[in-house]
């Protein structure tokens, strides 16, 4: 009998040595599939990673090709293509319920900024999609027995050597390769979609500069002025046209109620 409990006892330290060397051995792969997964989940978009490279003993970890597609709507094949993003976390300070992250470091990043036919921004349209969790959730009540959501605090965040890809397709389909500067955050914290939000806020606010100094937005708002004034021709137009008819249609009421009367 002890024997027979020995054996079982061997046999279970067996398998879970087991699962914790396939985690460890397949923990680069498995955070890959983890992000492509929850990240496309979020974005409500494709999240495609090339490679991922976990480094235990300095924990820190690389992330190279990271791309996120364009929201339905929009021609450009992707929202961002980051070619790598390099981080640094501080274990000693973390919980089960806090990442604490020293930095992040994004090097040469494309941006793609796209203002499609009903002037709607693709990137704009990817910050609302980070929020509509934290929205339904927040309709939500909270149960006692639910876990509280992780919170990040992103000590440095970098964001270097990018290039912003802009296409305004109410300029006439128009393209333009723009540098965007290096630019840092700090003290970043919240939840991962509250956390990707500001840092999204950060990056439309740069693009909409470096757009500005192209004197591209003047373009924009001289297209938007000349649409709503064809709007209001349009609506001017049609309502002379209605007036007409409605003036009509009386004058020929009142002929008929004259020959029917003058019967």
């Amino acid at each position: 009998m002890k024997k027979s409990i020995a054996l079982v006892l061997v046999l279970l330290i067996a398998v879970i040595a087991g699962g914790v060397y396939y985690v460890l051995t397949n923990l680069d792969s498995l955070v890959k599939q983890a992000i492509e997964k929850y990240g496309s989940q979020a974005t409500h978009t494709a999240v495609r990673v090339q490679n991922v490279n976990i480094q235990l003993k300095q924990a820190s970890a690389a992330i190279s090709g990271l791309k996120i597609a364009n929201p339905k709507g929009f021609s450009m094949p992707y929202a961002f293509s980051l070619d790598h993003i390099a981080t640094r976390l501080d274990v000693k300070a973390m919980s089960k319920e806090h990442i604490v992250i020293d930095n992040i470091v994004v090097q040469a990043p494309q941006v793609f900024y796209e203002i499609n036919a009903e002037r709607k921004a693709n990137l704009n349209l990817l910050k609302d999609n980070l929020g509509g969790s934290a929205k339904t959730a927040a309709a939500k009540p909270a149960k006692q027995d639910e876990a509280k959501p992780l919170a990040i605090t992103i000590r440095k965040f970098e964001f270097a050597g990018g290039v912003l890809h802009a296409k305004l397709v109410p300029l006439k389909d128009k393209e333009y390769n723009l540098k965007l500067p290096t630019f840092q955050l700090s003290n970043l914290s919240g939840t991962p979609e509250q956390i990707s939000r500001q840092v999204l806020n950060q990056l439309i606010e740069r693009a909409r500069v470096e757009i500005r100094k192209k004197g591209l937005d003047a373009e924009l708002e001289k297209v938007r002025t000349q649409a709503k004034q064809k709007l209001e021709s349009e609506k001017a137009k049609l309502k002379q046209e209605t007036d007409t008819r409605v003036e009509q249609e009386k004058a020929k009421m009142q002929d008929k109620l004259k020959q029917f009367i003058g019967k």
